[in-house]
């Protein structure tokens, strides 16, 4: 066959051929096989299911009011919304463009002769045949970029639960170490009267009512702290409910020194791709970033437009109708649209590699999550412990002050000892609760979020 006569069917091909639509190919990505420490199996990670699984009906009606007063989370929702309608948008270049004008003029000599007026009425339509996917390439980007954003609410819907049920448990820890400030300053109180009957008495010296005096200002000045302290995390649980600082909030208890909780079903972790709806928005928006570059490598070809207008005016006794096509060539522009092209791969290359960073720290934050629920389940079992030595050695100090066996600071330290147990076990309940809401939220909720 002639060389002369094959090249332009080859080019033809290879022209048609590149105008095809990428399929997205997910990127090979290393997972593990299981999570060294497994979760439980068969719990109900649906989210109300789960929730309620602290039988916390309080805790309950703040998570209802940030899912209804969240700042958060209504920017989420208008950000979705606006995808919605880009993705509207783009659909509306692939159909015909509808335009119409009206127009009138009047004219009049500068002598004062006879004037004249003019009118005229027109409707356009054009369209864009997308011979080579062009259209469909933003359709289909402005699409995935729809998707993302869904998923993005419902991450937002996570990310809302998350941060209310943690400021909420602050709240009640704050509420419970004040509760716990003040009886250990209603102690020194009590320590003081003893040691200053004491010493009236002349049964001790008054070193003794001087550290007692001390004492209880060392706890008075913690009480402040600790109100200074649970104001700030008050004032941020209102900034999460949509209020200025000092908003009324829902009565929220005192956190309690035992409580039920949820269990965690972690899956597999092939599994969490279909589960954290951060990282399907996240494949998402790969997707998009393919069909960019599938649009900008149709950039390349011609453009075939049809149009037809009707119109009528003073000038002609009737309506005209007009018939019209356009062939543009925007590949004579090529050194600029090949640089854009490159970009578009460069960005989708980019968005590749952020995509597999963004997976494998979320198999990083759950298997740190779950590391760190065995750690402090083990933890708050040896700080029981702790604390009912605590107690046992607080009481035996005290029985041996009132005897006359033991001097005050010894009585002090033990009290100061008790107090530390208890402020610690504590922290131990509040940082087992934290890390329940994190691993809820690392794991995506209920599995096939969105």
């Amino acid at each position: 066959m002639n060389s002369s006569k094959t090249w332009p069917w080859l080019a033809l091909v290879a022209l048609l051929a590149g105008c095809q639509a990428t399929p997205y190919q997910r990127q090979p990505l290393a997972e593990p096989a299981q999570w060294a420490l497994p979760g439980e199996i068969g719990q109900n990670m649906a989210r109300e299911a789960w929730w309620s699984g602290f039988g916390d009906p309080a805790l309950l009606r703040v998570l209802e009011q940030a899912r209804r007063r969240n700042p958060d989370l209504e920017i989420a929702l208008l950000k979705l919304r606006k995808a919605q309608l880009e993705a509207g948008l783009a659909d509306s270049d692939a159909r015909p463009t509808l335009s119409g004008a009206l127009s009138g003029n009047r004219s009049r000599p500068l002598d004062g002769g006879g004037g004249s007026r003019t009118h005229s009425e027109s409707l356009k339509v054009d369209y864009e045949v997308d011979l080579w996917g062009r259209l469909d390439a933003a359709r289909r980007a402005s699409g995935e970029a729809f998707v993302a954003s869904r998923y993005d609410a419902v991450s937002a819907d996570l990310l809302s639960d998350s941060a209310a049920a943690e400021l909420y448990w602050d709240i009640a820890a704050g509420k419970a170490k004040i509760a716990l400030a003040e009886a250990a300053l209603a102690d020194a109180g009590r320590a003081q009267a003893l040691a200053r009957s004491k010493w009236k008495a002349g049964a001790l010296a008054e070193q003794d009512v001087t550290q007692a005096d001390s004492a209880a200002l060392e706890q008075r000045a913690n009480l402040l702290s600790l109100r200074e302290q649970l104001r700030k995390k008050e004032n941020a649980l209102a900034l999460l409910l949509d209020g200025p600082p000092g908003s009324p909030l829902p009565d929220i208890p005192p956190l309690a020194a035992r409580f039920a909780a949820p269990g965690v079903a972690a899956g597999l972790p092939g599994e969490l791709l279909r589960r954290r709806p951060d990282l399907m928005a996240a494949e998402a928006r790969l997707r998009g970033k393919l069909a960019d570059v599938d649009q900008k490598r149709a950039d390349f070809f011609p453009r075939f437009s049809l149009g037809g207008d009707v119109s009528r005016g003073s000038a002609a006794p009737g309506a005209q109708l007009g018939l019209g096509a356009t062939l543009s060539l925007p590949f004579l522009n090529w050194r600029q649209l090949n640089l854009k092209l490159k970009s578009g791969e460069a960005d989708y290359q980019l968005a590749e590699a952020e995509f597999r960073k963004t997976l494998y720290a979320a198999y990083r934050e759950v298997e740190e999550g779950l590391a760190a629920r065995r750690r402090l389940e083990d933890s708050a079992a040896l700080q029981r412990e702790a604390q009912g030595l605590a107690a046992r050695n607080e009481a035996l100090a005290e029985s041996r002050y009132r005897a006359g066996e033991a001097d005050m600071q010894s009585w002090l330290d033990a009290a100061r000892g008790k107090r530390q147990a208890d402020e610690k076990m504590l922290e131990s309940n509040l940082e087992r609760l934290k890390n329940l809401a994190l691993l809820y939220k690392a794991l995506g909720g209920g599995a096939g979020a969105g």
